[in-house]
């Protein structure tokens, strides 16, 4: 064994630890994609919560399902253990599992196993449809139960797309559950039939005391913020009202991002405008239309039999000859003017907008042939023309063409089956369809922006919160080269006709800025004012005159307390701009240059590469690259050092997860680490050999695997190397001491070349420092209880008091980062001297970037080149200066977050004070409700569980406040480090 490169890889390893509290943000930022501001705002904020019960609620396009992503890498980083239950609409489960396992390193569970998911009961995500949660009369028992003694998070994705009964179960699942994130750009928050269950989910003492005064959420949160007005007593001081926000605000928990903010790191939306002449049909169509539309009021809302057949008149011929039909069948002038429209029709079937659409898609294709295309086509008919038309004058595309077409109302599941979503798209991701025909409807949240990067309106639709889904759909987060600075485009076209109904609503939506940016939140009577809008542009065939762009970026919640929001555009800058100048921990491996631009992450990404060199080097396992058999894209692979001819596996520090040892070709694991080696889309599996075959003989692909924090693959080497660490070269062991040879341009070379080093992680809220879950006085309480229901209410108590002391373990390791200690010292003539930092790092570093990639490489001495007592004496002193660093940093730290504790201490003591309150409240009105008739024993028995509900709320909140007492006070915070030590003897020449 080379117990050089064999420390080296012990201390990169803990090196990853220290970087993923540090860079990685707790690990949050170990998913697959590098991350904007907005999202390591979001990512601090939620994480540093004393209670993470947040709706966020981000325009389109802005990643809120990688930012999910992120914090629930965190919190799985953080406790093993965590579990997660999603709630998500049919169709956006396939993007759920794909972003799970590309992004997030997880293979969930698929509640009844629907599509081609799974069900493991150990998984850490699951994935669930609003329906799985439901029982409804005829359809038997619900597929999946929201149990939060399953569940540690529940994350619902687009509540406004499901149904009320669903989205109101959901609410009160979720009661109970400790952690709840809400994702939904929007929320309707200005309807009270949707804005009480999602506050219901982020402020679950604010939903149960308006339950018991028969009130509404909104009303106490209002009542709330008065409280704490009132309390403030005309402070002026920007704390004060900074506390009352993260105390009491309404909007406390809403998080809101808009793109006008962050435009530089995201797509630039470009229009196009193609206006044409009608035909002489297409203009009695219009006049048809007219007068459809003559008695029509559109303060009732542009639904209904009139507002259907004037959107039909604007489609494909075919659309319009139904129509015209129905209409020469109701007699007088309409239906003489129908008929000869009708007839006229069959005559000439032509449509101006198809030269239109066939001369963009031409210009396109030349400059790039292989561009993909959503033509959004208004209605099935039209569809069904475009299908046919479009190969006449490109064959390629008869079958290039896939279609998604709007689910009939009483089957959604006819188009949002996870399979038939993934069927649809699977030819536009592989390349073998270049157009996707959509009727007028998109479901929110699916990403099509690997799809196409194109949508052309052959048709509009008339809901401008439909346009705004459908461009949204596209105008997304790209791949990971699609960054600040970069000139990526989202072209829209829209096809119009001069005199048109349709060309009057778009001229308003363009008026309103709807192509150029997203919708703000709107309340439902604002949604229907700007529809009444649109349907009087549409009776008058001319745009509204003096309207005003769209603007704003508020929560759609009103509160007293927005302006002492301390969650700021120019917080979130600042945060980004001091994460971004950070360092990687050292002592980081550099084998190739970085570049001034380089993200933290991508240093990272860097030193990773040179630590898998030193792994393989070492012999302590086989790191390859190898490409794609079918399409060349190259991957890392990884293996125990293989011997003999048949390439059985060699001996290791420890067993890889996952990792078969029989063979290389049964127990490789594929993975990639760099986020620019993500393809467009992001793939799942890849081919490594031309051998490989399913059980029906079929070619079968490996998973392919993301390597950073969070990940299987990436944190059983740490931890195996971390193990590794303190059982070969810790304190319990004799100093090891090895021979290094040093290559040639190696920075080293002229060290010692004697040198002992000593390493250790140093973690400010190490694990070993939480309270246990039960204490004595809360084992006593739970003993009390008679039955199994209140002794699981109280273990959910005590549940959810662990959860609080790891919601401060991640603020307080979020603002007083980990750090990497070491310590050197080189034998001189004299005595032992003292080596700095970054002579240390050089020592430990076998690959740099003078060394052309050659690594330095230890051997063991044939005999001692020290006695042990010198070592273990040099040893001790560096102990003690490890520990001397410590006591520094944990006074630095002290100093550091006591605005973060007191902050998070008052949090703590309104959380407590609204729960105990509400216990009380409770309590009162059973004691007061003896009952008229009936065993007195069940009103007694609820009375004392109501009473040990509250004893055990009592307790929690003293134990919370002393713990955290004793953070501020220094009693509690960091613990004992864990030296490794290392003795070189540095050799310069063979």
């Amino acid at each position: 064994m080379d117990h050089y490169l064999r420390f080296v890889n012990c201390v990169q390893a803990l090196r990853r630890r220290v970087s993923a509290l540090d860079i990685g943000l707790g690990g949050a930022l170990g998913v697959a994609a590098d991350p904007l501001p907005h999202q390591i705002a979001t990512v601090r904020r939620v994480l540093g919560d004393s209670h993470i019960r947040h709706l966020i609620s981000d325009e389109v396009g802005l990643g809120k399902t990688v930012q999910a992503l992120m914090i629930v890498n965190a919190l799985r980083w953080q406790h093993s253990a965590h579990r997660t239950l999603v709630i998500a609409p049919d169709n956006l489960l396939a993007q759920w599992q794909e972003e799970c396992w590309i992004r997030g390193h997880v293979m969930p569970a698929i509640a009844g196993s629907i599509g081609d998911g799974i069900q493991n009961e150990l998984s850490p995500v699951t994935l669930a449809r609003p329906r799985d949660l439901m029982t409804r009369p005829g359809q038997g028992a619900r597929t999946i139960s929201a149990d939060p003694a399953v569940f540690d998070l529940l994350i619902v994705d687009e509540p406004q797309t499901m149904p009320r009964d669903a989205i109101q179960a959901i609410s009160q699942a979720a009661d109970e559950f400790r952690q709840v994130l809400v994702l939904s750009a929007t929320p309707r928050l200005g309807d009270p039939v949707w804005r009480e269950p999602i506050l219901r989910m982020i402020e679950p003492e604010a939903a149960s005391l308006a339950r018991m005064e028969s009130r509404s959420v909104a009303d106490v949160l209002q009542d709330r913020e008065e409280a704490t007005i009132a309390a403030l007593a005309g402070s002026d001081s920007p704390e004060d009202w900074t506390q009352g926000f993260l105390q009491s605000g309404a909007a406390r928990r809403i998080i809101r991002n808009g793109r006008a903010e962050w435009g530089e790191y995201l797509p630039q939306r470009r229009n196009h405008e193609v206006r044409l002449q009608p035909l002489t049909f297409e203009r009695m169509r219009h006049e048809i239309a007219a007068l459809v539309l003559a008695d029509a009021d559109p303060g009732e809302g542009i639904q209904g039999p009139a507002w259907t057949s004037a959107r039909a008149l604007q489609r494909s011929a075919r659309a319009a000859r139904t129509v015209l039909t129905e209409l020469a069948t109701r007699g007088g002038s309409l239906a003489q003017l129908a008929e000869a429209a009708r007839i006229k029709s069959l005559e000439d079937p032509g449509d101006s907008r198809l030269e239109a659409l066939l001369d963009i898609l031409s210009e396109q294709w030349f400059h790039d042939e292989d561009r993909a295309f959503i033509i959004v086509c208004g209605d099935n008919p039209t569809i069904d023309m475009l299908r046919t038309a479009l190969p006449r004058y490109f064959p390629f595309l008869s079958d290039g063409i896939s279609v998604l077409r709007r689910p009939a109302a009483s089957d959604v599941e006819g188009v949002t089956n996870v399979r038939e979503i993934q069927e649809t798209l699977a030819p536009l991701l592989s390349g073998e369809s270049r157009i996707l025909l959509v009727g007028d409807w998109v479901q929110a949240g699916l990403n099509l922006h690997h799809v196409a990067q194109g949508i052309i309106f052959f048709s509009l639709p008339w809901e401008i919160d439909a346009i705004d889904q459908l461009i949204g759909r596209v105008d997304r987060l790209g791949p990971t080269g699609d960054r600040k600075g970069s000139k990526r485009v989202i072209d829209i076209w829209r096809i119009l006709i001069e005199g048109s109904q349709e060309t009057a609503i778009a001229d308003t939506v363009a008026a309103l800025g709807v192509f150029d940016a997203p919708l703000p939140p709107l309340s439902p009577s604002e949604l229907a004012g700007l529809q009444t809008v649109l349907g009087s542009a549409a009776i008058g065939r001319k745009a509204a005159l003096s309207l005003a762009r769209l603007t704003g970026n508020g929560t759609g919640l009103p509160s007293r307390f927005n302006e002492a929001d301390p969650f700021t555009h120019q917080q979130t800058a600042d945060q980004f701009a001091q994460w971004y100048q950070k360092p990687c921990p050292a002592p980081a491996m550099l084998s190739e240059l970085a570049r001034p631009k380089d993200t933290p992450i991508r240093r990272e990404e860097r030193a990773i590469g040179a630590w898998l060199k030193s792994i393989t080097a070492s012999r302590d396992f086989d790191v390859g690259y190898r490409r794609d058999k079918v399409d060349d894209y190259g991957f890392q692979t990884i293996w125990y050092h293989g011997v003999g001819e048949r390439g059985r596996a060699g001996d290791s520090p420890f067993a890889l997860l996952s990792a078969s040892r029989e063979n290389w070709m049964s127990g490789h694991i594929p993975f990639i680490y760099r986020r620019a080696d993500l393809s467009a889309p992001p793939r799942k599996i890849v081919f490594t050999d031309d051998g490989e075959r399913s059980v029906e003989g079929e070619r079968s692909g490996r998973p392919l695997r993301f390597f950073d924090h969070g990940g299987e693959l990436h944190d059983g080497l740490v931890a195996g190397y971390t193990a590794a660490c303190v059982n070969g070269f810790g304190m319990a062991k004799p100093v090891a001491q090895t021979s290094v040879r040093l290559p040639e341009g190696h920075p080293a070379r002229g060290f010692g070349p004697l040198v002992l080093i000593s390493v250790a992680q140093i973690d400010s809220f190490p694990d070993g420092l939480l309270p246990p879950i039960w204490t004595p006085k809360a084992k006593k309480i739970l003993a009390d209880a008679p039955t199994d229901a209140q002794r699981r209410a109280l273990s959910a108590d005590r549940d959810a008091l662990q959860a609080l002391f790891h919601a401060l373990q991640r603020k307080i390791r979020i603002a007083a980062p980990a750090r990497f200690a070491r310590v050197g010292s080189w034998k001189a003539r004299d005595g032992w001297q003292n080596l700095t930092d970054d002579e240390v790092d050089l020592c430990l570093t076998p690959i740099t970037t003078t060394t052309k990639n050659a690594l330095a490489k230890g051997r063991t001495p044939l005999v001692p080149l020290e006695k042990h007592e010198v070592l273990n004496a040099i040893r001790s002193r560096q102990l003690a200066a490890l520990k001397s660093q410590v006591e520094q940093h944990k006074a630095s730290v002290l100093n550091g977050i006591r605005r973060e504790l007191a902050d998070f201490a008052l949090q703590v003591s309104a959380h407590f004070k609204a729960e105990i309150r509400n216990i009380e409240l409770a309590l009162e009105r059973r004691r007061r409700s003896p009952p008229e008739a009936g065993p007195v024993e069940l009103w007694q028995g609820q009375v004392a569980a109501l009473e040990r509900s509250l004893a055990m709320a009592r307790l929690n909140r003293s134990e919370a406040t002393q713990f955290i007492r004793g953070i501020a006070d220094g009693s509690v915070l960091f613990g004992e480090i864990q030296p490794c030590s290392i003795f070189l003897a540095l050799v310069a020449d063979e």
